[in-house]
């Protein structure tokens, strides 16, 4: 059988690297200053607000 200690996960995760991308650049449709979605910069403003990697 297993003792309560023998249960308890000791996962340690190294920590994230910070990304610099560098400020933001404005749309060039919109002018709005655009957002870094799913590893590139987009538009919310004129791609729709549902934007991201589990949207497709």
């Amino acid at each position: 059988m297993m003792d309560a200690e023998d249960n308890e996960l000791d996962i340690e995760l190294p920590p994230l690297p910070i990304l610099d991308k560098g400020p933001r650049p404005d749309c060039p449709q919109c002018g709005e200053p655009m957002s870094f979605v799913d590893g590139d910069w987009a538009c919310q403003d004129c791609n729709g607000e549902a934007m991201g990697p589990e949207t497709g």
